[in-house]
Protein backbone atom coordinates (compact mmCIF):
# COMPACT_ATOMS: atom_id res chain seq x y z
CA UNK A 1 0.00 0.00 0.00
CA UNK A 2 1.28 3.05 -0.73
CA UNK A 3 1.13 6.54 1.11
CA UNK A 4 -1.67 8.24 -1.28
CA UNK A 5 -3.48 5.39 -0.30
CA UNK A 6 -2.48 5.26 3.15
CA UNK A 7 -3.40 8.60 3.52
CA UNK A 8 -6.92 8.33 1.89
CA UNK A 9 -7.77 5.64 4.30
CA UNK A 10 -6.51 7.66 7.17
CA UNK A 11 -8.82 10.63 5.87
CA UNK A 12 -11.83 8.62 5.64
CA UNK A 13 -11.41 7.31 8.70
CA UNK A 14 -10.82 10.81 9.99
CA UNK A 15 -13.82 12.03 8.45
CA UNK A 16 -16.02 8.90 10.07
CA UNK A 17 -14.92 9.62 13.19
CA UNK A 18 -15.86 13.20 13.25
CA UNK A 19 -19.57 12.54 11.46
CA UNK A 20 -19.81 9.83 14.25
CA UNK A 21 -18.39 12.50 16.98
CA UNK A 22 -21.19 15.04 15.70
CA UNK A 23 -24.19 12.99 15.66
CA UNK A 24 -22.97 11.87 19.13
CA UNK A 25 -22.88 15.23 20.40
CA UNK A 26 -26.17 16.55 18.89
CA UNK A 27 -27.89 13.54 20.20
CA UNK A 28 -26.73 14.21 23.53
CA UNK A 29 -27.18 17.72 23.69
CA UNK A 30 -31.31 17.08 22.30
CA UNK A 31 -31.28 14.99 25.57
CA UNK A 32 -29.67 17.10 27.74
CA UNK A 33 -32.55 19.97 26.52
CA UNK A 34 -35.13 17.94 27.12
CA UNK A 35 -33.91 17.13 30.63
CA UNK A 36 -33.31 20.18 31.48
CA UNK A 37 -36.73 21.50 30.11
CA UNK A 38 -38.30 18.70 31.90
CA UNK A 39 -36.38 19.46 35.23
CA UNK A 40 -37.39 23.48 34.82
CA UNK A 41 -41.25 22.53 34.11
CA UNK A 42 -41.20 19.98 37.66
CA UNK A 43 -39.29 22.92 39.18
CA UNK A 44 -42.06 25.55 38.38
CA UNK A 45 -45.15 23.09 38.75
CA UNK A 46 -43.62 22.32 42.38
CA UNK A 47 -43.50 26.19 43.30
CA UNK A 48 -47.08 26.67 41.96
CA UNK A 49 -48.89 24.07 43.61
CA UNK A 50 -46.75 24.75 46.94
CA UNK A 51 -47.83 28.07 46.74
CA UNK A 52 -51.56 26.92 45.96
CA UNK A 53 -51.20 24.35 48.78
CA UNK A 54 -49.91 26.45 51.34
CA UNK A 55 -53.16 28.95 50.93
CA UNK A 56 -55.17 26.47 50.52
CA UNK A 57 -54.75 25.03 54.04
CA UNK A 58 -54.77 28.68 55.37
CA UNK A 59 -56.89 29.33 58.41
CA UNK A 60 -57.68 32.66 56.72
CA UNK A 61 -60.50 32.92 54.19
CA UNK A 62 -58.72 35.36 51.80
CA UNK A 63 -55.62 32.70 51.76
CA UNK A 64 -57.96 30.04 50.64
CA UNK A 65 -60.04 32.30 47.82
CA UNK A 66 -56.65 33.12 46.79
CA UNK A 67 -55.42 29.58 46.16
CA UNK A 68 -58.90 28.34 44.57
CA UNK A 69 -58.29 31.78 42.03
CA UNK A 70 -55.04 30.34 41.26
CA UNK A 71 -56.04 26.48 41.21
CA UNK A 72 -58.35 27.91 38.70
CA UNK A 73 -56.08 29.54 36.93
CA UNK A 74 -53.93 26.96 36.79
CA UNK A 75 -56.03 24.28 35.49
CA UNK A 76 -57.60 26.34 32.95
CA UNK A 77 -54.23 26.81 30.54
CA UNK A 78 -53.78 25.29 27.73
CA UNK A 79 -50.29 24.11 29.80
CA UNK A 80 -51.85 22.42 31.91
CA UNK A 81 -51.31 18.73 33.17
CA UNK A 82 -52.85 15.55 34.05
CA UNK A 83 -50.71 16.26 37.42
CA UNK A 84 -52.56 19.50 37.91
CA UNK A 85 -55.98 17.56 37.75
CA UNK A 86 -54.59 15.31 40.61
CA UNK A 87 -53.30 17.99 43.06
CA UNK A 88 -56.87 19.94 42.36
CA UNK A 89 -58.15 16.62 43.31
CA UNK A 90 -56.05 15.65 45.96
CA UNK A 91 -56.98 19.12 47.63
CA UNK A 92 -60.43 19.01 47.21
CA UNK A 93 -60.49 15.18 49.00
CA UNK A 94 -58.03 17.03 51.60
CA UNK A 95 -60.92 19.84 52.45
CA UNK A 96 -63.61 16.90 52.27
CA UNK A 97 -62.16 15.15 54.27
CA UNK A 98 -61.01 17.91 57.13
CA UNK A 99 -64.74 19.38 56.64
CA UNK A 100 -66.08 15.96 57.30
CA UNK A 101 -63.82 15.55 60.29
CA UNK A 102 -64.98 18.84 61.60
CA UNK A 103 -68.70 18.04 61.13
CA UNK A 104 -68.06 15.09 63.55
CA UNK A 105 -66.17 16.62 66.09
CA UNK A 106 -69.35 19.53 66.00
CA UNK A 107 -71.56 16.40 66.44
CA UNK A 108 -70.01 14.69 68.91
CA UNK A 109 -69.66 18.21 70.86
CA UNK A 110 -73.38 18.35 71.41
Amino acid sequence: MDVGWTSAAVAVVGAVVTVASLVVTVVEGVRARRHTKFLAHHDHWWQRWSWIAERALSDDSAQRDAAALMAHAVLTRSWSTPDDTWMDRALDDHELWVSNRRRKETHHDR
